[in-house]
């Protein structure tokens, strides 16, 4: 069972943006168990004053990015949660910042009262091939590091966790692809532990 305890010493609102992968090859346990974890976190945001949180999926659709924009507690009830992501299933390529740059357009800056953190569940390299388009290897990468730093720039944490239900490989290419991609904010997990998220989520929002 996951939960997300957080001790908060002023009274300030945390707004988190948690983008999913939703990509065919995170089919399977590795989706379920990533669903654990975001269903988690919408849970524990819903009993949580001062907490707020939006759930985005991102996957390809008609050689197009295609975003979900499936929660917002901020205007959204939790039963939503409940009664709809049973059912989403992943499909498609993974066009990582392509989609990064559309959904910013929705983030809240930091401010006195507002602490705002990004958090990135993936499973792999960007790859997005089109007609004449081709959106994969360094030069994915490279964008998607720059949409990182704009929204860094926002002064908003992110916080990136490269999901996989195999053995932890840090010198994988997947494993070297993604650090390119999310920097000091990348974090290798086995989703087979739903704690793990919530645990460096708790850790962050400690040090507030």
């Amino acid at each position: 069972r996951s939960t997300l305890s957080l001790r908060r010493q002023r009274q300030m609102c945390i707004r988190d943006s948690i983008s999913v992968d939703a990509s065919s090859s995170m089919n399977g346990d590795k989706w379920n168990n990533t669903m654990v974890n975001v269903v988690a976190i919408c849970k524990a945001v819903d009993m949580i004053p001062n907490l707020q949180v939006q759930v985005t999926f991102r996957c390809t659709q008609n050689e197009k990015p295609y975003i979900v924009m499936a929660y917002d507690s901020k205007t959204e009830k939790f039963s939503k949660v409940k009664s709809m992501f049973g059912g989403l299933r992943p499909n498609g390529t993974t066009p990582e910042g392509l989609c990064f740059e559309a959904i910013m357009k929705s983030f809240i800056p930091i401010n006195n009262d507002l602490d705002s953190y990004f958090l990135n569940l993936s499973d792999g390299q960007p790859y997005f091939p089109g007609n004449g388009f081709y959106y994969a290897g360094d030069r994915a990468e490279k964008h998607t590091n720059k949409m990182v730093k704009m929204i860094e720039s926002m002064g908003i944490q992110t916080l990136a966790y490269f999901v996989t239900d195999w053995e932890i490989n840090e010198d994988s290419s997947d494993a070297r692809s993604f650090k390119k991609m999310y920097g000091k904010g990348a974090k290798m997990i086995d989703v087979t532990n739903a704690n793990q998220i919530t645990k460096t989520m708790n850790q962050l929002f400690l040090q507030k």
